[in-house]
């Protein structure tokens, strides 16, 4: 699925749609912080402060069992889940409840992934100006949610223009970021360009790319994601494209081989948390999987478990 399905019709658009729902969100804060001591959202501030680093996992919201937003996320932190990531392209599923429940969630929410509209390579001007304010309705919802991070793919294959070299697609999106990410930082967000497999994107596969574009931008609220099942499919080696990206790496996402939970498939996590460890990462780890091995109740925690083990000895 595009990020921007499910929005092309219907009286509301996703710019008007996620408009109300700022509207709505900012009539629950109550105050300066809108958090009241010891909530979810108060936590999300507290993990990233920590100086002292405890191994962190989050859920992608999609993959939770439950009928409703408090019952996923309170399954979430049965399981032992630290955080929620939560999956901009399916907002206008969950966006009406999320601003009803947010303050009583027991988990703080720490990524969004996707949700733009359209492409920042796109050839047409107008679309790359759409995509543009999309983010910024994006940052200004992660910075209400107190979402720390943004994860961007450039491009999916689908969207990719035709006859158009890499290098020109570099020029053309190096151009428009250190603005959209000044936008970003305005909102205490950080903006993170994910390499995804060759078989979902023609132009940004493997880690190096998007280092090389980060230090081409040269903004401090631009840096990377890490993806383990991309990187195991693009990388000659994952712990040397984690050293090579050093500090650029902001959040990192888990998965098998098959693109289960970690656990029970062939990928070999060691040597990149070995890496990361050197580096002094202290993000999450979101456990960002398409199914499950097995029942939830006991994959998940199981998941988590065997991550932390690794971890600690890594």
């Amino acid at each position: 699925m595009k990020p921007n399905d499910g929005y092309g019709s219907g009286k509301t658009s996703r710019r008007e749609f996620i408009a109300l729902s700022f509207i709505s969100l900012a009539g629950l804060v109550p105050g300066k912080s809108g958090a009241e001591p010891g909530s979810a959202t108060e936590q999300g501030d507290a993990y990233y402060a920590d100086a002292e680093y405890k191994f962190r996992t989050s859920a992608r919201l999609e993959m939770l069992p439950g009928k409703s937003l408090p019952e996923k996320v309170s399954n979430a932190k049965r399981y032992g889940f630290d955080g929620i990531s939560l999956p901009g392209r399916y907002l206008k599923d969950y966006l009406d409840e999320l601003e009803k429940v947010y303050y009583d969630l027991p988990l703080p929410l720490i990524s969004l992934s996707l949700g733009y509209e359209g492409t920042l390579l796109s050839p047409d001007r107008k679309v790359r100006e759409k995509c543009h304010k999309s983010m910024i309705d994006l940052f200004d919802l992660c910075n209400l949610l107190k979402i720390k991070s943004l994860n961007m793919v450039p491009v999916f294959s689908e969207d990719h223009p035709a006859n158009t070299e890499n290098d020109e697609l570099d020029k053309l999106l190096v151009s428009q970021l250190f603005e959209i990410c000044e936008e970003a930082g305005k909102r205490n967000v950080f903006l993170l360009l994910e390499a995804v497999n060759r078989y979902e994107t023609k132009y940004i596969t493997r880690i190096s790319r998007a280092v090389d574009i980060c230090r081409k931008v040269n903004h401090e609220n631009l840096g990377v994601t890490a993806d383990f099942y991309h990187m195991m499919l693009e990388e000659l080696s994952i712990a040397e494209s984690i050293r090579s990206a050093g500090s650029l790496i902001m959040h990192v996402h888990v998965a098998e081989n098959t693109r289960v939970e970690p656990g029970p498939g062939l990928l070999d996590f060691k040597p990149g948390f070995s890496e990361l460890r050197k580096l002094g990462y202290t993000g999450f780890f979101e456990i960002e999987c398409r199914d499950l091995s097995g029942d939830p109740e006991i994959v998940y925690p199981a998941s988590i478990k065997y991550l932390k083990k690794i971890w600690n000895s890594a």
